[in-house]
């Protein structure tokens, strides 16, 4: 990829040659060697720009499809711990055990699927690989009835994701080092009358909560999003935006 770089720098450089010779000694010549060596610098400069920029999506794409891999990987690794523990209970002939077992993969089954159903791709992708991937802040998501989010413009689609994702990030921030206890934290999806609101609840060591819901207000500065503490000792936040029925 530098290669490339270097050919569309190189080949910029090179028009100064003819141009040079130009200035040097006006021709008819010149002047002609002059426009096609440009209409070829141009030429190569617009060559490596498009491939400079396959390569760059090739790499995204390629990151992408990696990050899908270890999503499902984790998720067979998931399901077949549980089908282990349910294996292990109906084997020791615990009923009670194993009903709870079935009851909390169902429910668990039922809140992947409204997250899946929420309608933006972009959204539901970051969630699902954040609580595959990131393991210093555990990820929860919890969706109250069945909202879907397909209805909201492509900009609001963008500055809904653009919120979780730097409200996340700030709790990630905002955590206190504390060595072996574990950090929660829980994303509540809802619709409040007119409004989406978005309950974020931190469980663990955090830093003072004020402080922290200043820097969520900073980071979702100018998006028209209204962030609200829900307990003053607690890293407990509600974020509200307009949401059309």
């Amino acid at each position: 990829m530098k290669s490339l770089k270097w050919i569309a720098v190189g080949a910029g450089l090179t028009s100064v040659i003819p141009v040079a010779w130009m200035v040097w000694k006006p021709s008819l010549t010149a002047g002609v060697v002059c426009i096609a060596w440009a209409a070829a610098a141009s030429i190569a400069s617009a060559w490596s720009a498009r491939k400079l920029g396959e390569r760059r999506q090739q790499a995204a794409v390629w990151q992408v499809e990696q990050t899908a891999i270890q999503m499902l990987n984790h998720h067979r690794h998931d399901w077949m711990n549980e089908l282990q523990i349910l294996y292990g209970y109906i084997r020791l002939g615990k009923h009670d055990k194993s009903v709870q077992c079935v009851e909390r993969i169902k429910e668990r089954m039922q809140q992947d699927s409204k997250l899946s159903k929420l309608g933006i791709p972009s959204l539901v992708f970051y969630l699902h690989s954040y609580r595959t991937l990131n393991h210093s802040l555990q990820l929860e998501v919890e969706i109250v009835d069945h909202i879907q989010l397909d209805r909201l413009t492509p900009a609001m689609a963008d500055n809904l994701t653009e919120a979780v994702i730097r409200t996340v990030n700030a709790f990630q921030q905002g955590e206190k080092s504390a060595r072996g206890e574990d950090r929660l934290l829980t994303i509540t999806f809802m619709q409040q009358e007119h409004e989406l609101a978005l309950i974020f609840e931190g469980d663990g060591p955090f830093d003072n909560p004020h402080r922290l819901k200043l820097q969520i207000e900073e980071s979702l500065e100018g998006q028209g999003i209204r962030v609200e503490q829900t307990h003053p000792e607690e890293a407990s936040y509600r974020l509200r935006l307009p949401f059309a029925t």
